[in-house]
């Protein structure tokens, strides 16, 4: 997946599974659109990628970089923490 476009505007999460219809993927989806406005307000835009070997949620950086990986058991609360420790913009 190229996250490039997005690179110096946004953070980006990426959800990835086997499928982007799994049913994980899915709930993980739906937990994290609920809190969509908190994500809108920190710059992040949230896609999906199928045809990994297992569930994970990648957190990359402004500057394309990635920063975090979470499994299924994450925690909303802890994506926002380890979103809202990274720098705030970055020029370029």
């Amino acid at each position: 997946m190229n996250i490039k476009k997005y690179q110096w505007k946004n953070r980006v999460i990426i959800l990835k599974d086997r499928s982007v219809e799994s049913p994980t993927l899915k709930r993980a989806k739906e937990r994290l659109m609920r809190e969509m406005p908190e994500f809108k307000d920190r710059d992040v835009v949230i896609l999906e990628e199928g045809a990994s070997s297992d569930f994970q949620i990648e957190l990359y950086g402004k500057d394309g970089g990635k920063q975090f990986v979470w499994d299924e058991n994450f925690s909303v609360k802890d994506i926002f923490a380890k979103i809202d420790s990274m720098p705030p913009e970055v020029s370029r």
